[in-house]
């Protein structure tokens, strides 16, 4: 099952300043305790190598909502999907 936890989110960091790796973590309502991330890979090329905050100023305040990640693992390792932030991709080339 895929959960897509948009509403639930109040804030995170996801961490790709290590080659192949992408560390971080994620609050969201409903639960006590931040998500840890372990996963590897790469963000998509437009924002690879950075990190990235996340903040959603309107979490959900809805309880039933907040029961959407009962089950949910507090540590989340695997490989990165796409994460990308939508700019077209840019090479680097060897001229000024």
């Amino acid at each position: 099952m895929a959960w897509r936890p948009n509403e639930q989110l109040i804030e995170g960091e996801l961490d790709n300043t290590v080659p192949s790796k992408v560390t971080g973590w994620l609050r969201f309502v409903g639960m006590k305790e931040v998500v840890k991330l372990d996963l590897t890979g790469d963000f998509h090329r437009d924002i690879r190598g950075t990190k990235v905050r996340l903040r959603n100023p309107n979490p959900t305040q809805d309880g039933d909502r907040a029961k959407y990640l009962d089950g949910f693992s507090l540590t989340q390792a695997g490989n990165v999907g796409d994460m990308t932030a939508g700019l077209p991709p840019q090479d680097y080339v060897a001229y000024p």
